[in-house]
């Protein structure tokens, strides 16, 4: 069907021109240069343009069609490449994920022999190289990987590698590439916040935390703000420690604020206040913070105060107060009993002491006072078996207290647990 129109199309085009070469007789003079001059039917010339330009078109039709079926082959083999590279990386995710570590690194390294510079399969074997603790590998691979393309997740694994290879200054800087990029990342901010933490950077630490107070959700406020109560105090506490009573007290101010129920800071007010000559100040920091907080180490405090004024009656009255809002509590029963003798109120001391023996029979203190009463009181077999008990015991003169955090036990009070290095949890 094609054939039959292209001849007919033809002999319609030579009827055409043979028509009109009757009709256009005239001649047109051709000057390629001062010597070659032609002279050319008219109707030839028009014919000679009208095939040219048909051949042009065509050779430009047929270059259109190369570029595309080119063009067309290129995406092909890309495609078919990339799929390649995609099983291969699929091979090894799920070999990763079948705890097939081995099988895993092969496709990945036959994947990166194809393409040097696939930063999944780079992050892939770094990955495998941290879960077999060989560190330098692991950020060998997320390197490469940040190399061909940075994003927050290879920041945040490079950072990771720095930090487990005890580099802690380049994780820091790795950790503030990643907030360049987004400022409101809390990974990031946490590390800091513990990473400079360690180093003792206070100031630093306690921008990282007040950033990370000021962005988290506000399920996650709550222990942010306990971060914060326990940073503020730490700076007070060193500010203490310089001579600067005054400086202290605003960052132990801004730890309450924080909690107001962070105990550190409301013992720690009460010695900034001393340091700084208001012993007056001291004692009603301690009394307001007993209202919120009834611990023994208030207490001790404030007997240590009642003491140095003089003030027997108030001592006894400060024990007496803690047990009737807190019955149960052994610590202030305890203590109770000890001022007593110490004022040689040996019948009410006895007594109070017994009361507590019975709750707790195992209690070397208990039994060495008990000892020491039976003594002064001339009942000499009676000492001796209390000292004799006390001696089989062996928990210290201090009420022992325990990290409701980690439960680690220490003889007394902490303002930071040594184990888990939380704030505020040593409870008697």
């Amino acid at each position: 069907m094609s054939l039959r129109l292209g001849l007919l199309l033809a002999l319609l085009f030579g009827a055409f021109v043979a028509y009109f070469t009757s009709l256009n007789t005239g001649r047109v003079r051709l000057s390629l240069s001062p010597d070659w001059q032609y002279d050319v039917p008219l109707m030839a010339l028009v014919v000679g343009a009208f095939l040219g330009g048909a051949c042009l078109a065509l050779v430009l039709t047929l270059l259109r069609d190369l570029s595309r079926t080119f063009r067309d082959y290129t995406i092909a083999r890309r495609a078919r490449r990339e799929e390649s590279l995609a099983e291969l990386y699929h091979r090894g995710v799920d070999a990763q994920l079948a705890g097939k570590p081995a099988a895993a690194a092969e496709a990945y390294e036959e994947l990166l022999a194809r393409e040097p510079g696939h930063a999944e399969a780079h992050l892939r074997l770094g990955e495998l190289a941290r879960a077999r603790d060989d560190h330098q590998a692991a950020l060998d691979h997320h390197l490469q990987a940040l190399r061909s393309e940075e994003r927050a997740d290879t920041l945040l694994a490079v950072a990771l590698d720095y930090q487990r290879a005890a580099r802690p200054d380049e994780a820091l800087a790795t950790y503030r590439r990643i907030l360049e990029r987004d400022r409101t990342h809390l990974t990031a901010l946490r590390a800091i916040r513990d990473l400079t933490l360690q180093q003792g950077r206070w100031s630093d630490v306690l921008g990282a935390q007040q950033r990370l107070v000021d962005l988290v959700a506000e399920a996650e406020r709550p222990a942010e703000l306990d971060w914060l109560a326990g940073i503020h105090y730490e700076v007070g506490k060193r500010l203490l420690a310089d001579g600067k009573p005054h400086e202290a007290l605003s960052h132990f101010k801004e730890s309450l604020r924080a909690n107001r129920g962070f105990l550190p800071a409301h013992v720690a007010m009460g010695d900034a206040s001393l340091k700084a000559g208001d012993q007056r100040e001291a004692i009603r920091t301690w009394e307001r913070a007993l209202e919120i907080a009834p611990a023994p180490v208030l207490l001790r405090r404030l007997e240590e105060r009642y003491r140095a004024e003089g003030r027997p009656s108030r001592m006894i009255a400060l024990y007496q107060d803690a047990l009737a809002r807190a019955p149960q509590d052994l610590a202030p029963a305890f203590a109770l009993g000890r001022v007593y003798f110490e004022l040689e109120m040996l019948d009410e001391a006895a007594d109070q002491f017994q009361k507590v023996e019975v709750r707790t029979p195992d209690f070397a203190p208990l039994h060495a006072y008990l000892g020491a009463i039976f003594e002064r009181r001339g009942q000499g077999a009676d000492a001796f078996q209390e000292y004799r008990r006390a001696l089989t015991l062996t928990q210290s003169f201090e009420w022992p207290h325990r990290c409701s955090a980690c439960g680690l036990a220490h003889a007394r009070w902490q303002d930071r647990c040594p184990g888990c290095g939380r704030w505020n949890t040593s409870q008697p």
